[in-house]
């Protein structure tokens, strides 16, 4: 029987809107004047080990008016999210959305979440492995796990920006693939990561997936202890017993 993780895991995805300026030039132009900066126009996200995905845009949320951007409403709902979670999991989340929406919740001057813990699935693609490229869509495909959908361009970013329902529609299914390949890229990544937080406080389960069962295989090595390593018959990954062997615990010396 499959058990729910003790830990909240979040996994979840953003698309934002460009930065709107004034410029003397196209190529390399340098902005001149800020006229509307970047703002999220949906996230979408999904529990770990829950089926649904769901998405929230600006045009889900009160008081939104068609071509008026504002995503105060909007991070206001992913700070919950956020709030709640004790591991949070994006694709380029240390670089990109943990830092656009912790800049989004300043602007709206909301205090922090909860401390939570971040994985960014990229990072552990560039640590334990030599991809090709990094990048979601294309770890989805060299893993043989689905791909990313077609955007329709930045039309669609224009007609979300704009009011259009179709582009929304379009913005949103778009975002909601993101999550469902983000998870699958996690899972597949997730028995190579060494510091990844416990999921569950029993002894007998994986700390890792969070299911079993476990298999005794060797020992972990130190310079002054060994302790019993094992490998979840779940997910494939390796965890060790915390507790030394008292065997070959260092004696206590008298002077």
């Amino acid at each position: 029987m499959k058990t729910e993780p003790d830990l909240r895991i979040l996994l979840y995805d953003i698309e934002t809107s460009p930065l709107i300026t004034y410029a003397w030039q196209i190529y390399e132009a340098n902005a001149i004047k800020l006229i509307k900066d970047t703002q999220i126009l949906c996230f979408a996200w999904k529990w770990l080990d829950q089926k649904k995905i769901s998405v929230i845009g600006q045009d889900d949320l009160k008081p939104y008016v068609p071509g008026k951007n504002d995503d105060k409403q909007v991070v206001k709902a992913l700070w919950k999210l956020f709030d709640e979670a004790d591991v949070v999991i994006a694709h380029n989340g240390n670089q990109f959305d943990q830092k656009v929406v912790q800049s989004r919740m300043m602007v709206h001057g909301m205090n922090p979440p909860q401390p939570y813990k971040q994985i960014d699935t990229k990072l552990v693609a560039k640590r334990y492995a030599r991809f090709t490229s990094n990048k979601l869509d294309d770890l989805g495909k060299s893993l043989s796990i689905g791909q990313k959908l077609e955007t329709g361009g930045f039309a669609t970013w224009e007609g979300c920006m704009a009011g259009e329902n179709k582009s929304w529609a379009k913005m949103k299914k778009y975002n909601k693939q993101d999550v469902a390949l983000l998870e699958e890229v996690y899972l597949k990544l997730r028995p190579w990561i060494d510091n990844h937080p416990s999921s569950l406080l029993k002894p007998d389960a994986c700390p890792k997936c969070g299911l079993g069962p476990m298999h005794s295989c060797g020992w972990k090595q130190t310079k002054t202890r060994r302790y019993r390593r094992y490998q979840c018959q779940n997910c494939g990954g390796y965890s060790s017993d915390p507790k030394a062997d008292k065997q070959l615990e260092r004696p206590n010396y008298v002077n």
